[in-house]
């Protein structure tokens, strides 16, 4: 017998994961490679993320708040 259960991952859940993920490489690789000259590119990335994630999370929230009402 199959039983197929249709089960969504909360979105929130999936934004924090990505730039999460992403925010942490780059703050491991600074730990890692503390005289490497491409560090600027990594707090790049971490502001990057961090900004990215905010704005998806804003966008996601508004239109969900406008379907909603």
């Amino acid at each position: 017998m199959n039983f197929y259960k249709k089960t969504q991952i909360p979105s929130l859940a999936v934004y924090a994961a990505i730039y999460g993920i992403i925010f942490g490489i780059s703050f491991w690789l600074l730990i890692a490679h503390k005289d490497s000259p491409t560090n600027w590119l990594l707090y790049v990335a971490m502001i990057g993320s961090v900004l990215a994630g905010l704005v998806k999370f804003i966008f996601h929230s508004r239109k969900q708040h406008s379907q909603s009402t």
